[in-house]
């Protein structure tokens, strides 16, 4: 996989994943995700340069996405926390209910970065 899975990118992955279940999306209707608690562990970042978000993309587990901050020096922060689909923007919503269990998702977070797993949704 050369392009990182940046939340904003997933769109067409959603997309697709809707069309394989069968399900055709009504045109201009948004479907509203059923209101959800995910357990997540997360790593933040700062910014991070364009050739590392790049090389994330072929990462498919926190510990390795883990290892390559480490090799490369990169400060950042762990944390487990569980998350109410209800704070978070519907679109972020279904982007992370697209991806297939424990995949990693990378995405912008302000002037920083925020690489995950969904450990279990509720």
């Amino acid at each position: 996989m050369a392009q990182p899975r940046r939340l904003p990118i997933l769109a067409a992955a959603l997309a697709m994943a809707a069309g394989a279940a069968g399900a055709q999306p009504t045109p201009g209707v948004v479907p509203i995700p059923i209101p959800a608690i995910y357990d997540m562990e997360t790593l933040r970042t700062g910014p991070l340069p364009d050739e590392f978000v790049k090389q994330l993309g072929p990462l498919h587990t926190l510990p390795d996405v883990e290892n390559f901050l480490k090799a490369n020096r990169v400060a950042f922060a762990w944390s487990r926390s569980q998350v109410r689909s209800t704070g978070l923007p519907p679109d972020f919503v279904r982007q992370i209910d697209a991806l297939p269990p424990h995949e990693v998702f990378v995405t912008a977070q302000g002037a920083g970065w925020l690489m995950g797993v969904v450990l279990a949704k509720h």
